[in-house]
């Protein structure tokens, strides 16, 4: 029943991801400033899921939040570098 709710959260990240719903901050960050983000806040989770046994589930959360949002922008990079943009 877990990885049923964790597939069809998996899921509606990636649609709100593709149709650009997310946070305007996050919009604005190149790949190495997103990848740090994203490590900072898992390993911030971490830390705390280590004395709270409940926010485990945050970690798991925000990993695959933040692994959609990372592969969405290099999609979008692949993307403009198909059609001939310099990147």
């Amino acid at each position: 029943m877990a990885l049923l709710f964790l597939a069809i959260y998996f899921i509606a990240c990636e649609i709100l991801v593709q149709k650009d719903i997310m946070p305007r901050f996050l919009k604005k960050f190149h790949a190495g400033k997103l990848i740090f983000i994203s490590l900072s806040v898992i390993l911030t989770l971490a830390v705390i899921s280590f004395y709270v046994k409940y926010a485990v589930v945050l970690v798991i959360l925000s990993t695959i939040y933040f692994s959609v949002v990372i592969s969405n922008y290099y999609l979008k990079e692949f993307q403009k570098m198909e059609r001939g943009k310099k990147i």
